[in-house]
Parts: structure tokens; sequence; C-alpha cells
């Protein structure tokens, strides 16, 4: 750096700038020494390619998305919980409605079995939870069928479902079969489930009906083909819903007694009331909703009115439960069918009864003369871990307990 001398106050500034003016533009000029160490610096810095840039930006377009993406699983899945929130809200008010007999309980069972026909079309079935159950129910409903239809017999089945006992009634070798059910997506299915079979040499007529709420001239009319009377009547797993109330379960049972001929049964399934009265009678009165159950399966009482009331019922029809079973019902209402009043009524209808038993006995009585006849998959299907057959672990209550099987021969006309 050079530095200016002091002005003499004998030399005037414009004297002064003109001789030492020059020096003012050394003072920005940057030494050669210097003017490398800059170049130095600039050439340390690392040079970034085109190539590098356009990664650099891809990059970060992935990380936001990814970001996003992870943003927009985040809220579809808080969507879909709050969806499945309100509509199990909407489900508990529909069952508090039907337990105070605001609403029938008809809404909610047949909007269950459409949705259920919805889902096992989606679903496969040798993947289930309740595989073996289901194997079980099925060896009881292929003794049960064969034990009281005779070749050539005219079935009519009420609550008939997807037909998942068509294949029985084949094996029977009965003539015609007419199905009913409430849930029109079930009977659709039950369509195409004949249409596939091939080898099923009998006529099925499917129906879309209710069974137990209004005479059954009213569904069969527009199909003239159907033979009545019939020689069999079943209902399987379904015949609880009409106990809703004492005229549903009269109409029922006129209903079964009217298409019946004298000589022919009346045979099916559903919950055994002992059992429930067994486990209820293990609650205090202070338990509002008695509930009990496992992993697979949960009963839930609408209130405590039987342990109030002495552990009786305090009518035969209109005791309300819910039933949960994975995989199949998902906290369907259902109603109590005290054994007793359904022989009296069917007895009212001309009809005696011939054979009630448990699941778990029926079975004991009836797997000897089977093991021959069910098919290679059938028997593993029901093989236990013990080599025996039957079902156990948390399937077992529900699938050998908690049913029965009953059948009624008509003995009579029924005169109104």
């Amino acid at each position: 750096m050079v530095v200016k001398p002091e002005r003499p106050v004998w030399m005037s500034q414009e004297d002064y700038d003109l001789q030492y003016g020059h020096l003012d533009d050394q003072d920005n000029i940057v030494p050669n020494n210097d003017k490398s160490d800059v170049a130095a610096a600039t050439d340390a810095k690392p040079k970034v390619s085109n190539e590098q840039e356009v990664k650099k930006t891809d990059e970060t377009k992935i990380q936001k998305k990814r970001r996003h993406d992870r943003y927009d699983a985040d809220e579809k899945r808080k969507q879909e919980q709050m969806k499945k929130w309100r509509e199990s809200q909407l489900k508990q008010h529909e069952i508090e409605l039907t337990a105070h007999k605001v609403v029938k309980v008809d809404n909610l069972v047949r909007e269950h079995y459409n949705e259920r026909t919805f889902i096992a079309n989606r679903s496969r079935r040798h993947q289930s939870p309740i595989i073996k159950l289901r194997n079980f129910n099925n060896a009881i409903k292929f003794m049960l069928i064969d034990k009281y239809t005779k070749q050539g017999d005219v079935v009519l089945e009420l609550g008939c479902g997807k037909g998942g006992d068509l294949r029985k009634y084949g094996a029977a070798g009965i003539s015609q079969f007419i199905g009913i059910d409430i849930s029109n997506a079930s009977i659709q299915e039950a369509h195409k489930r004949y249409q596939s079979m091939k080898n099923l040499d009998f006529q099925a007529i499917l129906i879309t009906g209710d069974c137990f709420g209004e005479s059954l001239g009213v569904a069969v009319e527009p199909f003239p083909e159907c033979r009545f009377p019939c020689d069999v009547v079943s209902t399987q797993f379904c015949l609880h819903y009409a106990f809703e109330s004492e005229d549903k379960a009269r109409r029922a049972l006129l209903n079964v007694t009217k298409s019946l001929k004298v000589g022919g049964h009346f045979f099916g399934t559903l919950p055994d009331s002992e059992f429930l009265r067994y486990k209820l009678n293990k609650f205090k009165p202070e338990v509002e909703k008695p509930s009990w159950g496992n992993s697979i399966y949960k009963i839930t009482f609408a209130n405590n009115e039987y342990q109030k009331n002495g552990n009786e019922f305090p009518s035969p029809y209109g005791q309300m439960y819910t039933f949960w079973l994975e995989d199949a019902i998902d906290n369907v209402p259902e109603y109590v069918v005290p054994f007793e009043t359904l022989r009296s009524l069917a007895d009212e209808y001309g009809m005696e009864l011939v054979l009630q038993m448990p699941f778990n006995q029926f079975f004991v009585q009836e797997i000897p003369k089977w093991i021959t006849r069910f098919s290679p998959r059938m028997k593993e299907g029901l093989m236990r871990s013990d080599g025996k057959f039957g079902v156990e672990g948390v399937e077992k209550e529900p699938a050998a307990y908690l049913y029965t099987i009953f059948a009624f021969k008509k003995v009579r006309e029924y005169i109104d």
C-alpha cells in the first residue's frame, strides 16, 4: 500500500491532487501474489456438473414424493378408521333400536347377509380362521339331511342363504329344492352356485322372501312349478330370528306346517337355549349386559332381565343378544329359542318332536357311520391334533356346545 505525503499548507488542493492523486488508484490494485491466492481459492471450490445437478434435483423430487405418499397413506388410513367407527356406531344404534323394539330385526339381518355375501366373494374360504368350525357344522348338516331326507323328496329350505347345502341335498337324491331367503344378494349367489354344479340333477327354485314375517304364499306365488306340500322343511342356523315376537314365531311355524305334508319332517339347527341358560346363570344381577366368549366368538345380552327374574326369561320371545363370530357373523341380533316353547308351538301346529340333541352328542352318535362316507378332504378337515375327529381349542365351544339339532314329524293337518 502506497502512503501519500501530507499536503503542505502552501500547496493548493488542485496542485496536490494533480501531483499525488494517482496514488489513490494503486490502493485498488491487487499484487500479483495476491491474485494467485484468489485464483487458488476459486479453483479449490468443487465444480458441479450438469449431471450431478440433475441427479440432485431428482433425489429431491423423490424425497418430496415419498413424503406426500406417506401423508396420503396416513390420511387414507385415518379416513378408513373413521368410516369403520361411524359404521360401528350406526350399527350399535340400530342394535339398540332393535333391542327396544323400535325397529324390526329383519333390516339388520338382511343388511348383514348382503354384506357377508360381498365379503365372502373376495375371501378365500380355506384361509378362514374358523375353517375347522365350518367343517364341523357341515358334517352335522350332512348327517342331519341324510337322516331325514329320502330319494326323490321335495325340499323347502327356509333361510337358505347362499345355497351352501345344495350339494348335501344332491347327495341325498332329492328331486326339487325350493330355497327362500330374505337376502337378495344371497339368493343371487345361490343361483350362481347351483349353475356351477353341473352334476346336480334336481330342480332348484331360489326365491327372495321373508320366511318368518309373512305368509310364504306371497313369495312363492310367482313360481307355480313349486311342488307343495313338501316332504322336508329345513331351517339351518336361522330359526332364532323368528323368536323376535310371538306373532313372528307363530307365523314361522304356520309356514312350516302349511308347506309340509303329513309324515314329512321339519328339522334344523339353532342355538341351544340350555347352553345359553348355563352361561347366564354364572352372572349376578348387577351385570347389566352379560357377555362371554373367546378369541373367535362373543355373545352379549341386551339386558339382565333373566337374572332379575330369578334366572328365568320373563318371556319366551324377544330375549335378544348379539352374536359375533370371526369371519362369519358381525354382532347381529339374535333371539333365544326356549326349546320347550318351540316344542309346544310345533305340537299346536300338528308336529311332534322325534329328536333333539346338542351338536357334540349328535356328532359322536353319527360319526362312526360317516367315516367311510366322507371324502378325504372332509375327513382331513375334521381331524383334531390328537388324531380323532371333531373340533378343539377355541372353536370347540361355539361349534360343539352352542348349537343343537332338532327334528319334528308332521302327524296331522293344522286347522285354522
